[in-house]
């Protein structure tokens, strides 16, 4: 029969940013409190998630458990000769590629890359989760399968806890205007996106379908007061285990 290797559920858990990217940051002089980066509530709500999904039988994999980078040596991972010696963005490909790399060594299922929205506009709130479709990619489909689950179980999270903020769906990350994300120039996301062969770039694919998830906008104040609460990080990374094991149910292997 099937080793047992072969029905195990391996899902590779994403904290986003870290290291010398922030990604999105609340601080003194243009915020009022609570201060924090992103990077460091993704890495917490990374390691929640982990909990949530061992205690379901499923074994996780992190690109990252520090406050440090992937990357951390800064070197040229995705073989185009350029580095964070040569610009930020080159050093972000460089960082993306040795986390796909993680995530596609691991054999893993899927790739759940952990994120908190922001916005010029202090108003702008809520929740949504990002995937590339198809046939962009092949398993472009299971991407949004796997969007629309755990987008589903955050709001009944939410509805649990009666905490009204705005449900702004599952997003293709085809549609991403530069206006409200800040992933460059590039059409889709790069960790779930396809390979990329450019004269300037180059990306080696991930290998399973995989998800960003921004459950608020740190922009937005009352969101903000909402993620800086650990027991509200939790029933988050709850959530999203749920979602994980509705897509399971849907896809088990």
């Amino acid at each position: 029969g099937p080793r047992l290797a072969d029905s195990e559920m391996v899902v590779c858990v994403d904290p986003g940013h870290g290291g010398w990217d922030t990604g999105r940051q609340r601080q003194a002089g243009e915020y009022p409190q609570p201060w924090f980066d992103e990077a460091e509530i993704n890495l917490a709500m990374a390691f929640m998630l982990r909990e949530e999904l061992e205690s379901r039988g499923v074994r996780v994999v992190m690109t990252r458990e520090t406050g440090t980078a992937v990357n951390v040596f800064g070197e040229d991972v995705n073989g185009d000769g350029r580095t964070i010696l040569d610009s930020a963005q080159d050093g972000d490909r460089d960082e993306l590629q040795a986390r796909i790399n993680i995530c596609n060594a691991s054999e893993a299922d899927l790739l759940v890359s952990l994120h908190l929205n922001g916005f010029d506009d202090p108003a702008i709130r809520g929740y949504e989760v990002l995937y590339t479709p198809a046939p962009t990619r092949d398993f472009g489909n299971q991407n949004l399968d796997l969007a629309t689950v755990i987008y589903r179980q955050i709001g009944a999270a939410y509805r649990e806890v009666g905490f009204e903020t705005d449900p702004r769906g599952t997003v293709s990350d085809e549609t991403l205007d530069a206006e409200t994300h800040e992933f460059g120039s590039e059409r889709n996301l790069v960790l779930t996106g396809p390979a990329v062969n450019n004269p300037d770039y180059t990306i080696v694919p991930s290998q399973m379908p995989g998800v960003f998830i921004e459950p608020v906008f740190i922009s937005n104040q009352d969101d903000a007061n909402f993620i800086v609460l650990p027991e509200n990080q939790r029933l988050l990374a709850a959530s999203y285990a749920e979602g994980i094991m509705d897509y399971f149910d849907q896809y088990p292997g």
